[in-house]
């Protein structure tokens, strides 16, 4: 994997959705970093350009007594815990020539919990980027303490795995196998709940 060029992007969520509850270091930390910025000037990936955002799905009941769902830009809502959001990462190609082995990288922001990513061929992690594979094959290593409650009596912490949950999700990874020809553009979804 080292011969691919990682694009790291922590869509704009946390700047757009989150502001109220982060610091200035967690908003700074959170910017897109630049495609062209990560690149030298001769490689051609260095042409995609990405632009994320995100959007507030809402369920509203139309006129008609429909139930409708509405993407509201969080910039003109109040994002509450529970709310569901939507995020796009949109790409071009604005180069000369097509650019092969496309890797995006998308860390998912610990206040968010991810519920489902759209491509079902990209792939996951659930230890902070290190390991990526499909959802149903990773598992998670957690620590319980053991011990009754009625005798109040406790042992040493015990170490447990169980199969990883959307929820355990860190980051996304999506791997483009095809060529992305000059002036081609495409999305990459995923969405998550507000913790």
């Amino acid at each position: 994997m080292s011969d691919m060029r990682m694009i790291l992007i922590e869509a704009a969520m946390v700047t757009s959705v989150l502001l109220a509850g982060m610091t200035v270091s967690q908003v700074a930390h959170a910017t897109p970093l630049s495609a062209s910025a990560q690149a030298a000037a001769t490689d051609p990936r260095a042409d995609v350009k990405i632009d994320s955002t995100i959007m507030v799905e809402r369920s509203e009941t139309s006129a008609s007594g429909e139930t409708v769902t509405k993407l509201l830009d969080p910039a003109t809502v109040k994002v509450i815990p529970g709310d569901k959001l939507l995020f796009v990462n949109a790409y071009r190609n604005t180069g000369q020539n097509a650019v092969t082995g496309f890797v995006v990288n998308n860390p998912v922001h610990a206040a968010v919990a991810l519920t489902e990513v759209v491509e079902d061929w990209a792939l996951v992690s659930v230890d902070g980027g290190k390991n990526f594979g499909k959802l149903s094959e990773l598992t998670v290593t957690e620590t319980v303490a053991t011990g009754t409650e009625e005798t109040g009596e406790t042992a040493a912490p015990v170490q447990t795995s169980r199969p990883a949950v959307a929820s355990d999700v860190t980051h996304i990874r999506w791997v483009l196998t095809s060529p992305i020809a000059p002036g081609a553009s495409g999305e990459l979804r995923f969405r998550g709940i507000v913790k």
